[in-house]
């Protein structure tokens, strides 16, 4: 039975201890939810240097487990800890993993990744394989874990411990695939034949998504929309699928309804809920305090939170920040990212001082007050797999501008003010005035404390937990085993 399944997550980020973005939240909340469901369920992330996991309280499980990386060998110290309802495996090597930044520094990424994620994806390979504990099943997460499906049908077919474990790969963002000069596939210990266009070859690169692909039982992303986008103008990955041979399925993300409540967040300075929304205001007064926002508490207020990248659709913000602020609203960023998108928003900070605040940070504890105190909540993404940031700000009552794009288009619904259904403002183009547009429709809006009201109701009502979404991906998982034991459904 499917309930009674063993589940084992591997993933480069996890909510709280390493996030760069919205898949850390993704992978924490569908494994708690898994679990609640009575599926055993456990994780395997890489021990990097951060505060949350030093704090944890681990046990060693293996201090010395080695883990060929081309033709040498690197040790591995293998920790567990409990954490409630899903075990954490941290995987523990100083030359990879204790580094300020998950993947690089705003300069750019680390120009060893690929050596330091052919080490993980082996290491989590040679303990499964080394250990008693038993998995039917290995959810991937992203290319950084999109090794362990290739290892396990080939380095370690014959293991007995892994020959019937089915693989699952979850794609939360096809633009990065983790692609590498293909001497890097020395390093994997397998045989130059598998680097040929049928196979691992892609563009004359190493590719681990491609790996990834080929080689998992059942691929999926992580909204219709946004598969459907991915088939129809990136042929170059169109190339990767087919309708009968391998699909590419379509499974959306949901948040953690227990976590992001504002009825109960101890982060917020006061709780509110739908029957009680009052306390969103004392959060606005106090994030505009906090961040030194002048002008009073009747300006709207407006934010950006996330990964500063050009995908995030930040060029747009920064094209348009000067008519934003000229037409009356405050905005704060709360974020990290690429160099040059941090170095112009402090510059833009300084013009607008009191009007523009600029965070660069990924503290829980901001990205909850931020989201709770803004009023607005603006998205004009380029590419939007997901967006578990849009599902937060919809649960703390946060009204969306966004552009309609991937799992955007599906989670944002237009505001209409004759029958006052909808929950936020859309926008199709990818443009300043587009976007621009958008807000203004959403500022009118907010001139009237009905409608305001009305819109920002729907938006507490609205339901995105991943409680409706476990059983999809239960059936998603019997399918790999169907697949992986040799059936045809």
């Amino acid at each position: 039975m499917v309930d009674k399944l063993s589940i084992a997550m591997v993933t480069p980020e996890l909510a709280p201890y390493a996030r760069s973005g919205e898949l850390a939240e993704a992978v924490a909340g569908l494994a708690r939810f898994l679990a609640r469901s009575g599926l055993e369920v456990s994780i395997f992330l890489p021990h990097y240097r951060r505060p949350e996991i030093e704090s944890l309280n681990k046990t060693v499980i293996v201090e010395d487990l080695q883990v060929p990386v081309g033709e040498k060998k690197f040790p591995a110290t293998v920790c567990r800890a409990e954490q409630g309802r899903y075990v954490l495996y941290l995987v523990d090597q100083p030359k990879y993993f204790h580094r300020d930044y998950i993947y690089g520094s705003p300069q750019g990424d680390y120009p060893d990744n690929a050596e330091r994620f052919i080490f993980f994806n082996r290491a989590v390979c040679e303990f499964l394989a080394g250990t008693r504990l038993k998995f039917d099943l290995i959810h991937c997460h992203n290319w950084p874990a999109s090794l362990v499906p290739m290892l396990l049908k080939s380095i370690f077919q014959k293991k007995p411990s892994l020959r019937k474990t089915a693989c699952v790969l979850t794609i939360h963002n096809f633009s990065y695939q983790g692609e590498f000069q293909a001497e890097s596939l020395s390093l994997t210990g397998l045989d130059w034949n598998y680097l040929n266009s049928h196979q691992l070859a892609f563009k004359g690169k190493f590719s681990f998504l491609k790996a990834g692909v080929l080689f998992a039982d059942v691929v999926n992303t992580v909204s219709r929309t946004y598969r459907d986008e991915v088939l129809a103008h990136r042929p170059d990955i169109c190339s990767f699928f087919s309708r009968k041979s391998k699909p590419l399925y379509s499974l959306r993300n949901g948040i953690d309804d227990e976590e992001w409540n504002p009825a109960t967040d101890p982060h917020l300075p006061a709780n509110f809920s739908q029957e009680d929304p009052s306390g969103k205001a004392v959060c606005k007064k106090q994030l505009q305090k906090d961040l030194q926002l002048s002008g009073g508490e009747s300006l709207p207020l407006v934010a950006v939170v996330g990964y500063l990248t050009r995908l995030k659709g930040i060029d747009l913000v920064l094209k348009a920040a000067p008519s934003l602020l000229s037409s009356g609203c405050q905005l704060v960023v709360a974020g990290q990212g690429e160099e040059k998108y941090e170095n112009a928003l402090a510059e833009l900070q300084t013009v607008h001082r009191g009007r523009l605040a600029f965070r660069p940070e990924f503290s829980a504890g901001l990205y909850h007050q931020v989201l709770a105190g803004a009023d607005l909540l603006l998205m004009p993404s380029l590419e939007e797999p997901g967006g578990l940031t849009l599902m937060h700000g919809l649960r703390y009552g946060t009204v969306p501008v966004a552009r309609a794009t991937g799992g955007l288009r599906e989670t944002v619904q237009p505001f209409s003010p004759g029958d006052g259904t909808g929950t936020g403002f859309v926008f199709e183009d990818y443009s300043e005035e587009a976007m621009l547009q958008a807000i203004q429709q959403a500022l009118l809006t907010y001139a009237s404390p009905e409608l305001w009201q009305r819109v920002r109701a729907n938006c507490l009502r609205a339901d995105n937990s991943w409680s409706n979404l476990v059983r999809k991906y239960k059936l998603l998982y019997r399918k790999a085993l169907n697949l992986n034991s040799g059936g045809n459904k």
